[in-house]
């Protein structure tokens, strides 16, 4: 498996409370600014075929539009029902300004 580190804009363009949804490939990424940390999830909900990214941003979790399943966007945590299976989750990291997601292919 090889491991590439995608850039996906600059971090000055993602503010604190703000996200976005990336497609890449055939997974859409939710990209979000958490409270000034930079992370990405899987952006489609895991109860049901929903994205994330319409949903709302209340500090460390998204919540579904759909069902209201809450998930926690640090380490993908699904934490309110109806949603039980976890996102996945994917490394950033932040060189001289620009998000790279690392993807396995």
């Amino acid at each position: 498996m090889t491991t590439v580190w995608l850039d996906v804009g600059i971090d000055t363009d993602l503010e604190p409370g703000d996200m976005k949804r990336l497609d890449i490939g055939r997974e859409p990424v939710l990209l979000a600014n958490v409270e000034g940390t930079i992370v990405a999830v899987a952006d489609t909900c895991t109860h049901e075929d929903a994205s994330l990214s319409g949903g709302a941003l209340d500090g460390v979790f998204v919540r579904c539009p759909l069902h209201g399943s809450r998930f926690c966007l640090l380490d993908g945590k699904a934490v309110d029902d109806p949603a039980e299976i976890d996102l996945k989750t994917f490394p950033i990291r932040i060189e001289h300004g620009r998000i790279l997601i690392e993807l396995s292919r």
